[in-house]
């Protein structure tokens, strides 16, 4: 599609509200497959319900794309299960009316589907914006300009979404693709020249950037830090963040990102009106770290199709100002607050949020009794819900 003029879509345009805020919601690794879990469609009804918010946006992982249920299936039962699972993933925004967003994650993709097909999902949805986004490079990387309240033409702020990209065919995860980042930083030049000032923008995608282990500090033997991952990884060594860098929430799975560092925070960082950078991808971190002026942050999974922090599973809400948009407030909902604080089901939840999620993990729980208290709290609540059903029998 390339550049959008934005004189003719103004009208499509989200607007600050007339006391000057907008509000965001990222729904990150919903990450399930038709019938989605009621207890995700329950998590997002009610964070919807809360806060209201102006814009939704999906930053990837929608799709299980791994999910057995994709397997050995026709061309046309893969496409019927996967437009199912993205209308009942839509269905809390659609039925409230709220806009939406959408780009793609690396698990997407794998159910048999590109996301150029998914796309057409996603805009056959009431309220999708991103067949009208005022710029757009492929499916998933848009640029949605939020105009003024006073119904000007005046974009005071800019959303962007980017597909970060997918597994990389040696392992681990590709690196941001510089077709994307000469995007991303040319079209913000664009828009800046058009308005005649700089629009400040967010960024959301689904990998986060390598940059986020520049946060970190090796942990203290009294903190309970993470491992690194593949390039990152140094044995023995476990990481926290650093005091100088925390803002917020903490990390409880390894950093995914990227063996090799493509440039994207240092092009955005150049381009100048580019003021934060969020993700989702480790569905446990909840961290939010001021970087080289930017902040780096993370929403945690607000699913229940895959592992996750249990009933800490949450949406990330963001409060933006129309004369200051990059001291936005930012806070986590979540499902304990919400909904219950009973977890679901409980033991699943206790294994999927314990079980390490990547060798390097496994290896260091290995090194500590980490594993050995991990598996003895997992038979505590397994004996606790056998012994709750013998004694409803």
């Amino acid at each position: 599609m390339g550049y959008v003029s934005l004189a003719g879509d103004k009208n499509n345009l989200p607007r600050f509200r007339p006391d000057g805020t907008f509000r965001v919601m990222q729904f990150a690794d919903i990450q399930d497959v038709a019938p989605v879990s009621p207890d995700s469609l329950a998590l997002m009804a009610a964070a919807l319900d809360a806060e209201r918010p102006d814009l939704v946006v999906l930053t990837g992982d929608q799709v299980k794309g791994y999910a057995p249920a994709f397997r050995h299936k026709s061309p046309q039962e893969v496409e019927a299960l996967t437009r199912r699972t993205i209308e009942q993933v839509c269905t809390p925004m659609v039925s409230r009316g709220i806009p939406f967003v959408v780009t793609y994650g690396n698990h997407d993709r794998q159910c048999g589907l590109d996301n150029a097909a998914q796309e057409a999902f996603y805009r056959a949805q009431p309220g999708c914006l991103n067949a009208t986004a005022w710029a757009e490079l492929c499916p998933g990387t848009l640029c949605l300009p939020i105009l003024a309240s006073n119904e000007s033409d005046d974009a005071r702020l800019a959303i962007w979404l980017a597909d970060s990209g997918a597994g990389d065919i040696g392992g681990g995860y590709e690196a941001f693709p510089t077709e994307t980042l000469d995007w991303l930083a040319g079209t913000a030049d664009r828009l800046a020249a058009e308005k005649d000032h700089p629009a400040p923008g967010i960024l959301f995608q689904h990998i986060p950037l390598p940059q986020v282990y520049e946060c970190l500090r090796p942990a203290r033997t009294d903190e309970k830090g993470i491992p690194g991952y593949r390039a990152h990884y140094t044995p023995h060594l476990k990481l926290v963040c650093a005091e100088d860098y925390l803002e917020s929430g903490t990390l409880r799975e390894p950093v995914c990102c990227p063996d090799a560092d493509s440039g994207e925070f240092d092009a955005l960082s150049k381009q100048g009106s580019f003021f934060g950078v969020f993700f989702g991808h480790d569905h446990k971190n909840t961290l939010v770290a001021r970087y080289g002026g930017m902040r780096l942050g993370y929403a945690p999974t607000a699913g229940f199709g895959s592992y996750g922090p249990s009933v800490e599973r949450a949406a990330r809400v963001f409060t933006f100002t129309e004369n200051d948009p990059a001291s936005f407030e930012t806070h986590l909902l979540d499902y304990r607050t919400l909904v219950s604080a009973q977890a679901p089901h409980p033991l699943h939840d206790r294994i999927s949020s314990t079980t390490p999620v990547t060798a390097e993990e496994a290896r260091e729980a290995f090194r500590t009794p980490a594993l050995i208290a991990s598996a003895a709290a997992i038979t505590a609540v397994a004996c606790r819900v056998i012994h709750s059903i013998t004694k409803r029998r």
